[in-house]
Protein backbone atom coordinates (compact mmCIF):
# COMPACT_ATOMS: atom_id res chain seq x y z
CA UNK A 1 0.00 0.00 0.00
CA UNK A 2 1.41 2.92 -1.21
CA UNK A 3 0.98 5.77 1.78
CA UNK A 4 -0.69 9.39 0.38
CA UNK A 5 1.98 11.27 2.09
CA UNK A 6 4.95 9.97 0.01
CA UNK A 7 4.94 12.44 -2.91
CA UNK A 8 5.19 15.13 -0.10
CA UNK A 9 8.56 14.09 1.86
CA UNK A 10 10.25 16.84 2.75
CA UNK A 11 7.09 19.26 2.91
CA UNK A 12 5.30 20.94 5.47
CA UNK A 13 2.00 18.81 4.09
CA UNK A 14 0.66 22.79 3.30
CA UNK A 15 0.15 25.09 0.23
CA UNK A 16 1.04 28.20 -0.26
CA UNK A 17 -0.60 30.87 -2.49
CA UNK A 18 0.98 34.41 -3.43
CA UNK A 19 -1.47 36.66 -3.56
CA UNK A 20 0.83 39.68 -3.63
CA UNK A 21 -1.38 41.61 -6.71
CA UNK A 22 2.09 42.50 -9.18
CA UNK A 23 4.00 39.21 -8.52
CA UNK A 24 3.86 37.49 -11.75
CA UNK A 25 2.78 34.18 -9.89
CA UNK A 26 0.05 35.79 -8.28
CA UNK A 27 -2.64 33.28 -7.86
CA UNK A 28 -0.33 30.11 -8.24
CA UNK A 29 -0.18 27.46 -5.07
CA UNK A 30 2.84 25.39 -4.25
CA UNK A 31 4.17 22.89 -1.64
CA UNK A 32 5.19 25.29 1.80
CA UNK A 33 8.60 23.85 2.52
CA UNK A 34 9.11 26.31 5.78
CA UNK A 35 8.79 29.70 7.18
CA UNK A 36 12.07 31.57 8.95
CA UNK A 37 13.10 34.69 9.12
CA UNK A 38 15.88 36.40 6.16
CA UNK A 39 17.08 39.75 6.86
CA UNK A 40 14.73 40.65 8.89
CA UNK A 41 11.63 39.96 6.97
CA UNK A 42 9.40 36.91 7.12
CA UNK A 43 9.70 34.55 4.39
CA UNK A 44 8.12 31.12 3.03
CA UNK A 45 10.31 28.67 1.69
CA UNK A 46 8.60 27.12 -1.24
CA UNK A 47 9.23 23.86 -3.86
CA UNK A 48 8.82 26.15 -7.30
CA UNK A 49 7.67 23.96 -10.59
CA UNK A 50 11.52 23.22 -11.18
CA UNK A 51 12.33 21.66 -7.49
CA UNK A 52 14.40 24.87 -6.23
CA UNK A 53 13.28 26.43 -3.10
CA UNK A 54 12.66 30.06 -3.58
CA UNK A 55 11.75 32.43 -0.92
CA UNK A 56 9.08 35.12 -0.57
CA UNK A 57 8.09 37.70 1.74
CA UNK A 58 5.13 36.07 4.37
CA UNK A 59 2.95 38.61 3.19
CA UNK A 60 2.55 38.76 -0.67
CA UNK A 61 1.38 34.99 0.42
CA UNK A 62 -2.30 33.66 1.90
CA UNK A 63 -0.34 32.94 4.88
CA UNK A 64 -0.57 36.04 6.38
CA UNK A 65 -3.90 38.04 7.26
CA UNK A 66 -3.79 40.64 4.79
CA UNK A 67 -3.04 44.34 6.81
CA UNK A 68 -5.72 46.88 7.98
CA UNK A 69 -4.79 48.80 4.23
CA UNK A 70 -5.53 46.57 2.16
CA UNK A 71 -9.00 45.15 4.26
CA UNK A 72 -10.54 48.43 4.17
CA UNK A 73 -9.42 49.46 0.63
CA UNK A 74 -10.49 45.81 -0.62
CA UNK A 75 -8.59 46.50 -4.03
CA UNK A 76 -9.71 49.97 -4.47
CA UNK A 77 -6.14 51.70 -3.65
CA UNK A 78 -3.04 49.95 -5.19
CA UNK A 79 -0.75 52.41 -2.64
CA UNK A 80 -1.13 53.11 0.77
CA UNK A 81 -0.14 56.36 1.92
CA UNK A 82 2.45 55.77 4.14
CA UNK A 83 4.27 54.39 1.07
CA UNK A 84 3.62 57.35 -1.18
CA UNK A 85 4.99 59.70 1.24
CA UNK A 86 7.87 57.83 1.55
CA UNK A 87 8.17 58.25 -2.04
CA UNK A 88 8.32 61.45 -1.82
CA UNK A 89 10.60 61.99 0.31
CA UNK A 90 12.89 60.12 -1.53
CA UNK A 91 12.05 61.67 -4.72
CA UNK A 92 13.00 64.91 -3.11
CA UNK A 93 16.00 63.89 -1.52
CA UNK A 94 16.95 62.30 -5.14
CA UNK A 95 16.33 65.42 -6.77
CA UNK A 96 17.65 68.08 -4.69
CA UNK A 97 20.74 70.51 -5.72
CA UNK A 98 24.19 68.65 -5.12
CA UNK A 99 26.18 71.65 -3.44
CA UNK A 100 29.82 71.93 -4.14
CA UNK A 101 31.15 70.39 -0.66
CA UNK A 102 28.77 67.57 -0.91
CA UNK A 103 30.40 66.45 -4.48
Amino acid sequence: MKLSTAARTGTTGLTVRITHPFHPLKGQTFDMIGRSPHWGDDRVIYRAADGTLPTIAAAMTDMEQPDAFRRVAAGRAAFRTVDLLDLLTLLDRVSAPVEAEDA
